[in-house]
């Protein structure tokens, strides 16, 4: 899943790496498999939300 605004973007790639780039943050990297279960859990959540916000864009778009 890769998330895109005009200042940032997040990439999560369930079993392999995240990564966020952002110009207050820079770039990080992270192994999906070194975050934590907490972590896990809420990068899913915002996964899911964008799957959500995806959905609504489609709505809007369709009519």
């Amino acid at each position: 899943m890769l998330i895109k605004t005009d200042n940032s973007e997040l990439e999560i790639s369930k079993e392999t790496n995240v990564y966020l780039g952002s110009l207050s943050t820079g770039q990080i990297f992270k192994d999906w498999t070194e975050l934590d279960d907490n972590a896990k859990a809420q990068l899913e959540k915002i996964q899911s939300q964008a799957e959500k916000l995806i959905r609504q864009s489609e709505e809007i778009l369709i009519e």
